[in-house]
């Protein structure tokens, strides 16, 4: 029973004092007032950084898609509602890409429109 409250007398005084330290609130420094954008080249790179994770994400629900339509495709077994089913799912990855390809040439069209080089 000694052992016991030996133990509990260190962690009540050694170690949960230094836990409750270690909760204490860090210094924030002060947002800057400068936005992230200041130039036409700013609004270029703010695009293609926001397009580039579109299409990223385009890509990734594209290769979701065809493999989805592999799957109703394989499990069909000749029901013609699961391939109808399976070849909208197909034509949804086909939108995707080219909803991915758009992302990509975006970019280009906006920096030529407004003459950015």
């Amino acid at each position: 029973m000694k052992n016991y409250i030996k133990k509990l007398a260190f962690v009540a005084g050694v170690i949960a004092p230094t836990l409750a330290a270690a909760q204490l609130p860090q210094p924030v420094n002060p947002p800057s007032t400068a936005g992230p954008v200041t130039s036409v080249g700013g609004i270029l790179g703010l695009l293609n950084t926001i397009l580039t994770w579109v299409a990223y994400i385009f890509w990734i629900a594209a290769a979701a898609f065809i493999f989805y339509a592999a799957f109703l495709y394989l499990t069909a077994a000749g029901d013609p509602e699961k391939v109808k089913k399976a070849s909208h799912q197909f034509l949804y990855a086909v939108v995707a890409i080219v909803v991915g390809l758009m992302a990509y040439g975006l970019p280009l069209l906006v920096q030529n429109f407004l003459g950015g080089h």
